[in-house]
C-alpha cells in the first residue's frame, strides 16, 4: 500500500549536492524529506576523484568551491563527524598558453576573493616536486589548506546529519512523475507509489535531471559522458611519490594519493579551468563517449584505458612507471555545452529547482551548491547562482 505524505520541501537526490541541500534545510528546521534512488553517493559522487581546490577561472566557480570546502572541513564541528577532509594541498602547473589567465586568476583569488593559494615559479615548484619532470612549465599555483575527500563519507556524513536534524529519508526509490499544477510544483510520485504533496522541490539528480524534466516539455542543454580513472598499487609509497594533489594544464591530467597505497589519475577534455584545448578535445574524443541513458554505461576501466591514462602523467613522474595497475573504475559526467553547472527554476514549474551540468566540477561545489538551492526553495536566491542561469542558452 502507498504512502501519502507532504513537506515543506522535497530534496531528490542524495549525492553531494543533494546531501548538501538536505543538511542546510534539516539545520534550518525546515520540514524537508530526502528521496535516493539507490544508497547516499551512489552515483556519480561516489566515484568521484573529490579533489577540492578554489581554482577557477570563474569567479563564481571559485567562491562556491570555497563555500563547499568549508562545509566538508567543518563536517567533525558540525555534526561531530570523523575527518573526511586531507589537506594534501593542490599543486597546478601551466605552460606558457595559458600563463596570463593564470597570473589574473591568482591576484583575483588571492587578492580579492580571500585568498588560499599562490603562484609559484618554476623552481619553486621543483623544490615541491623534485621527482618530477617540469619540462615546459612556466609557472605553478600551490593550494597549501586544499586537498582531497573520501566522497563516500562526506555525502553520508552530510545525510546523517540531515537525518538528525529531522529531515526524513527515503532511500532505494525514485521520482516517477513531477505533478506540476498551474505553472507549479504540487508534488512527487515515486517509483513505489508514494506520493508526496509539496511546493518546492530540489532536484539534484546530476545525470538524470534531463530525463525527469524532459515529460514536462523542458529539453535541457545536457548530455552524459563515461568518464574513467586509473588506480595505481604502490603499497607504502604513494603519498612518497605523489604527497599532493596534482594538476597539468599542459598534460590534461590529474592525480592524487589515495592513503598510503594508491594513486588515482585521471584526465580532462578541457573545460577544467575555463579554457578548452582543441588538441585535448580531439585526443579525448576517441576515449569518451556518451551514455545515452543514465546508469547505464561500463562502470569499469579497461587495460587499455588505465594505459592511455597514466600516460599523460608518467613524463612528469617517472616513478609512476614501476607500478602495477589496480582495477580502476568509470563514472557517470553530466556535461553542459559551456562545461559550467546549470543551476536554476525548471520554466513553467514554479518552485521546481534543479542543479546538473556539474561537467566534472561538481563534487567540491555540491555542499555550497545544494545550500544555495535549499535557500532558493525558501526564498533567496544568491548571486552567485546567476550565470548558471538556463537563459544562458537562448
Amino acid at each position: 500500500m502507498s504512502d501519502n505524505l507532504s513537506c515543506d520541501v522535497l530534496v531528490l537526490g542524495a549525492g553531494i549536492a543533494g546531501a548538501g541541500a538536505a543538511f542546510y534545510l534539516g539545520s534550518q528546521g525546515v520540514d524537508a524529506i530526502l528521496v535516493e534512488r539507490d544508497h547516499p553517493a551512489s552515483g556519480p559522487t561516489g566515484a568521484s576523484s573529490a579533489i577540492c581546490h578554489l581554482w577557477y577561472l570563474e569567479p563564481e566557480l571559485s567562491q562556491l568551491a570555497r563555500r563547499g570546502c568549508q562545509i566538508l572541513k567543518d563536517l567533525p564541528d558540525l555534526i561531530g563527524a570523523p575527518r573526511v577532509f586531507h589537506e594534501t594541498g593542490v599543486l597546478w602547473v601551466v605552460g606558457a598558453n595559458n600563463v596570463e589567465e593564470w597570473k589574473r586568476t591568482v591576484v583575483r583569488i588571492r587578492d580579492v576573493e580571500g585568498g588560499g593559494l599562490d603562484s609559484l615559479t618554476p623552481e619553486e615548484v621543483a623544490k615541491l616536486a623534485p621527482n618530477f619532470r617540469l619540462d615546459g612549465i612556466v609557472m605553478g599555483v600551490w593550494e597549501e589548506r586544499y586537498g582531497y575527500v573520501d566522497p563516500y563519507d562526506a555525502a553520508n556524513e552530510l545525510v546523517r546529519g540531515a537525518r538528525d536534524k529531522g529531515v526524513r529519508y527515503l532511500g532505494n526509490r525514485t521520482a516517477k512523475t513531477l505533478n506540476v499544477e498551474g505553472g507549479k510544483i504540487a508534488g512527487v510520485e515515486l517509483s513505489d507509489g508514494t506520493k508526496i504533496s509539496t511546493g518546492r522541490v530540489v532536484m539534484a539528480t546530476g545525470p538524470w535531471t534531463k530525463a525527469l524534466a524532459a515529460p514536462l516539455g523542458v529539453a535541457l542543454p545536457l548530455h552524459i559522458e563515461r568518464h574513467f580513472m586509473a588506480v595505481l598499487d604502490a603499497p607504502g609509497r604513494a603519498e612518497d611519490i605523489l604527497p599532493f594533489c596534482w594538476v597539468d594544464d599542459t598534460r590534461s591530467h590529474y592525480a592524487r594519493p589515495e592513503g598510503e597505497n594508491t594513486i588515482l589519475i585521471g584526465t580532462w577534455s578541457g573545460g577544467g579551468t575555463g579554457i578548452r584545448s582543441e588538441e585535448s578535445t580531439e585526443d579525448h574524443a576517441v576515449h569518451t563517449h556518451r551514455v545515452e541513458v543514465a546508469g547505464e554505461f561500463d562502470a569499469t576501466t579497461s587495460t587499455e584505458e588505465a594505459v592511455w591514462t597514466i600516460e599523460h602523467m608518467t613524463p612528469r613522474c617517472p616513478d609512476l612507471a614501476g607500478l602495477g595497475i589496480r582495477p580502476g573504475y568509470a563514472c557517470m559526467y553530466d556535461m553542459s555545452p559551456d562545461d559550467l553547472p546549470v543551476i536554476d527554476q525548471v520554466p513553467g514549474a514554479e518552485g521546481l529547482f534543479f542543479a546538473a551540468g556539474s561537467s566534472g566540477h561538481g563534487f567540491k561545489l555540491g555542499p555550497a551548491v545544494g545550500e544555495s538551492l535549499a535557500k532558493w526553495a525558501l526564498g533567496e536566491r544568491s548571486d552567485l547562482l546567476a550565470p548558471f542561469s538556463l537563459a544562458r542558452f537562448g
